[in-house]
């Protein structure tokens, strides 16, 4: 069996939203990242940041065991936090994909700006790559992103028991889906929002 190369995460194209963009991080982004890596908000959710730039640099710049992209979140031309996608397994990213995010940025967050970035990244997975499933799996105690994901159109399927290792513990985490079949209503959603 021949073995399967992981890409660069971040060897892709930008992904252009109404009102954000997500361009692919550059080693320029790395003093940022780790400032909003050790934001306390950012933190509590996100476990340890990363110990230097060099640190920073292999954990979102160099590919990892499954096809992830990462980027920058720009609001108005101004980096605010991180978005990336994941396939779980290399050679399924034909039908499903996970999403994650922080905003790392204070003054970006409590606006909507979460809910536009998941929207832009949902309309990308679903419209241009076509895939089938869309999943994201928080925290249970991170409840302004689940209000987040939840506005967006995830549902709910279960909590994944000590899913996660934060902090020395373990921990639950909400596991959300949206399917392709359910993401035209949620763009509808969206579009009647941005004509209010």
């Amino acid at each position: 069996m021949a073995a399967i190369e992981i890409p660069s995460p971040v060897d892709h194209d930008p992904i252009e939203g109404p009102r954000v963009r997500f361009r692919p991080i550059e080693e320029r982004d790395l003093p940022d990242l780790l400032r909003w890596l050790a934001d306390p908000e950012v933190r509590r959710y996100y476990g340890e940041p990363p110990a230097s730039v060099a640190a920073a640099r292999a954990d979102y710049m160099e590919p990892d065991v499954s096809p992830c992209w990462r980027f920058v979140i720009e609001l108005h031309g101004r980096g605010v936090g991180e978005i990336q996608y994941y396939h779980q397994y290399a050679g399924y990213q034909e039908w499903t994909a996970g999403i994650d995010l922080f905003i790392g940025e204070p003054d970006a967050r409590d606006r909507g700006v979460g809910t536009e970035v998941v929207r832009t990244m949902l309309a990308y997975l679903f419209e241009m790559k076509r895939l089938h499933r869309v999943i994201i799996d928080p925290e249970v105690a991170n409840r302004r992103a689940i209000r987040c994901y939840e506005k967006a159109g995830f549902r709910f399927d279960g909590v994944l028991r000590h899913h996660a290792f934060e902090h020395g513990e373990y921990v639950d985490t909400y596991f959300m889906s949206m399917l392709e079949d359910e993401w035209p209503e949620a763009r509808r959603r969206w579009e009647a929002e941005r004509t209010r």
